[in-house]
């Protein structure tokens, strides 16, 4: 297999495995921390990355949109179209995601942390689905 195939392979698993640790933070998120009622945008967010859970479930997004961006920049420089397809709707998921818990923090609605487990799936099946798909092609390739 190519080295650089390998090191965008190696890139979208990182990114799967990093998702999966992002969900459970969240559950985590959902099921254990209280915000306080009636709190002001500002004080929403003190409260956010006062909270161990829900600091590192902000972390590791910004960790996670960063390792998309640098997957979707790899694919395009290699050229590989599954790559590329799979990176931009993964980018696209997380930055919904991302998206989705920057207006569910002030606001607490609902809708808001679904929309966010919605686009989790969206980015979890594009990298699952490349992962997959270009390991079958890249084992078909003679060494």
């Amino acid at each position: 297999m190519d080295r650089r195939l390998l090191s965008i392979r190696i890139n979208g698993a990182f990114l799967l495995g990093a998702l999966v640790v992002q969900y459970a933070l969240g559950m985590y998120v959902n099921l254990y921390v209280t915000f306080p009622s009636n709190a002001t945008t500002g004080q929403s967010w003190e409260f956010a990355w006062s909270q161990w859970p829900l600091a590192s479930h902000i972390g590791l997004a910004i960790l996670l949109v960063l390792g998309a961006i640098l997957l979707c920049v790899r694919a395009i420089l290699y050229k590989d179209r599954k790559w590329i397809i799979g990176s931009v709707i993964g980018l696209l998921g997380i930055l919904a995601a991302g998206a989705s818990g920057a207006i569910f923090i002030p606001s607490q609605m609902n809708a808001y942390s679904y929309s966010m487990s919605l686009a989790f799936l969206v980015a979890f099946a594009a990298y699952a689905w490349t992962l997959f798909s270009t390991r079958r092609t890249s084992e078909a390739q003679p060494h």
